[in-house]
């Protein structure tokens, strides 16, 4: 049987977060660094990255170390066609990819706490967060909102955590950096401005943000940035205030958190609701819809991450029915 076939039927027992201790006998043909370029089948496009990036030497040492590897297909989703194209990617990518995808210590996820987001800083110190849950009797795991695949397969000096899409390092600290860097978001940046509400998107958090992109703010009625500029500050504080969630969710959290009815409500930040339905159970995203709204708002991107919060960014303004 091959070494990767059996390594897979291995279970081991830790501690339920960090534990230093060896996951395995400290054999050298059984480390992270043969594990994963054996595994060619599921791994060849990550082993690509570590290979050009030097970082793989790392998984011949002691460690231990937990890797969080994208399967070659979440590559290919992510526009990786084949292992050239990761090949050919700049460094400082691939650098920061492998590292944010790499922890320090032994990490079982499914022992860590049922809750949401739970965050856990990578080798690069950057954080990514961990949701433990249960879904129609169902154990999920989920890292920055996407599925891990295959839990705690081991090697001599660490263990592997399988998921389905590449993770996004974080690129801005704060959801208000976010925002001033998204070209689609300057009708946006601008009514945060004008109702003083810069300074709350830097602070810790964290919160979840629907940002109506520009298109949004000409179709509810603000011709040009001046426009908003131009209104009271009031007006845009309780306009954008329903647009924020006082807690940390990404798309997926939604699948988990909703019932058999496919829809929930949330509490934004001014007190009232806004309702989330499920598209496809969840599988294709969600739409978020106002009390005033006549259609739903749809996602244009999703799970913006930074560390005081997640960006999402529709399509409409949410409307309130007053």
């Amino acid at each position: 049987m091959k070494r990767n076939l059996l390594l897979a039927s291995l279970l081991l027992f830790f501690s339920c977060k960090k534990d230093d201790n060896q996951p395995a006998a400290n054999n050298r043909n059984n480390n992270l660094a043969y594990v994963i370029a054996d595994n060619k089948f599921n791994f060849s496009f990550f082993n690509t990255a570590l290979t050009v990036t030097n970082f793989g030497n790392n998984f011949f040492e002691k460690g231990p170390y937990t890797v969080l590897i994208p399967d070659n297909n979440a590559f290919q989703q992510s526009g990786y066609s084949t292992e050239k194209d990761v090949a050919v990617e700049k460094g400082a990518v691939l650098n920061n990819m492998v590292k944010y995808h790499t922890l320090n210590g032994i990490w079982q996820l499914d022992k860590l706490p049922f809750r949401f987001n739970q965050p856990i800083t990578t080798v690069s110190g950057g954080q990514l967060f961990v949701t433990h849950w249960v879904k129609d009797q169902d154990t999920i795991i989920t890292i920055n909102g996407t599925r891990v695949t295959a839990l705690n397969m081991p090697a001599s000096n660490g263990l592997i955590q399988v998921i389905n899409t590449v993770l996004n390092p974080l690129v801005q600290d704060k959801l208000s950096d976010a925002i001033a860097a998204e070209p689609t978001l300057t009708y946006f940046n601008v009514a945060l401005q004008q109702a003083g509400m810069k300074d709350l998107l830097r602070g810790e958090g964290p919160y979840t943000i629907f940002a109506p992109n520009n298109n949004a703010f000409i179709a509810a009625g603000f011709p040009t940035t001046d426009s908003v500029a131009n209104t009271d500050p009031a007006v845009l504080k309780a306009l954008l205030q329903f647009h924020i969630l006082a807690i940390r969710r990404f798309v997926y959290d939604y699948a988990l958190s909703t019932d058999a009815s496919g829809q929930s409500q949330q509490t934004m930040l001014n007190n009232s609701n806004t309702t989330v339905n499920l598209i496809n159970n969840g599988d294709n995203g969600i739409t978020i819809r106002g009390s005033g709204n006549t259609q739903p708002c749809q996602l244009l991107k999703s799970n913006v991450l930074t560390n005081n919060g997640v960006l999402h960014i529709i399509d409409n303004v949410l409307m309130e029915n007053f």
